[in-house]
């Protein structure tokens, strides 16, 4: 899985005062590299809102390079990659509004966003602001510091790839429901919610089956942790079941992990390389006397559907 995850702060209200810029590079599902580039905007004029917010002023961008002339450097990371930023239409906007003042032709590239993806992933948080769902994946970081931004905006789509195990960044997006948009020459095209990977035949199956009326209290009280995906049910309706039934979904297995629901029919007949990160860690705190109770799609379906 390839993708550069951005993150811009602007030095005022006008999208073209870019101040400051993230990326995070990742290639086959690795960080291999942060960057950090401070920006000195055309007009150099600092809100005190925005201070206030990034913490930056006149005088430490005064001797930086403008965007012209970071632009060489800059534009092998957006052409022809998958960008991915937290809330994306603004950094697509800050991007346009800089390349439009100098007049610098747009580059293409593909483009997703985390916000979007994590309403749609994470629906039990109570906001999918970056911070907030990166607290809820256990990862503290300077908030609106560009480049610690842009790696917690790629801390999330490595954390949901984990679950997902998705082929490509694209397949990603469209688990779970997301159509990318893109950058091109003469404009753009704004990421789309779309269909998730659930077949509408197979979702109308399943609202209309025993699962959404279950009586069972079996997963009540009880923590428990999916890990790969699930054929006959998308992760938000999977997560939503739990809660209808009186249990909690963790995002990562812990001491307090109950059930571990898993894609994978024989969870044992894989070596440690082919698991998940959650499977090992259950498996390892079994091993070390945890109760923990391992499901596969087919016998958690059965459980949801007992009384």
């Amino acid at each position: 899985m390839n993708f550069i995850a951005i993150d811009f702060e602007t030095a005022n209200e006008k999208r073209a005062s870019a101040c400051s810029l993230g990326l995070t590079v990742v290639k086959n599902g690795k960080v291999i590299k942060e960057l950090y580039y401070l920006i000195k905007p055309k007009e150099l004029r600092f809100n005190p809102m925005n201070t206030w917010i990034h913490g930056l002023r006149s005088h430490d961008v005064k001797k930086a390079k403008e965007f012209d002339e970071l632009w060489p450097e800059l534009e092998p990371y957006f052409n022809n990659t998958f960008i991915v930023a937290h809330n994306a239409s603004f950094d697509m906007s800050v991007l346009r509004a800089m390349l439009d003042t100098y007049n610098i032709p747009y580059p293409s590239f593909n483009y997703g966003c985390t916000m979007l993806l994590s309403k749609n992933f994470f629906p039990m948080l109570e906001n999918a602001k970056l911070n907030t769902v990166n607290h809820y994946l256990g990862l503290e970081f300077n908030h609106h510091h560009a480049a610690a931004d842009a790696f917690a905006c790629a801390n999330i789509l490595l954390k949901v790839n984990e679950e997902l195990q998705a082929p490509s960044i694209e397949d990603l997006f469209h688990q779970v429901g997301i159509n990318p948009g893109c950058v091109f020459e003469k404009g753009y095209r704004s990421p789309k919610k779309g269909s998730s990977s659930v077949s509408s035949s197979s979702k109308k199956q399943l609202t209309s089956s025993p699962l959404f009326y279950s009586q069972t209290e079996f997963f009540k009280h009880q923590t428990v942790v999916f890990t790969g995906a699930l054929k006959s049910l998308s992760r938000q309706e999977a997560i939503a079941l739990i809660g209808q039934l009186g249990g909690t979904v963790g995002s990562s297995v812990t001491k307090k992990t109950n059930i571990v629901v898993t894609g994978i029919k024989n969870i044992y007949e894989l070596s440690p390389d082919e698991m998940s990160t959650k499977l090992r860690k259950a498996i390892e705190l079994v091993y070390h006397g945890q109760d923990i109770l391992f499901l596969n799609e087919e016998e958690f379906l059965t459980l949801l559907t007992s009384s």
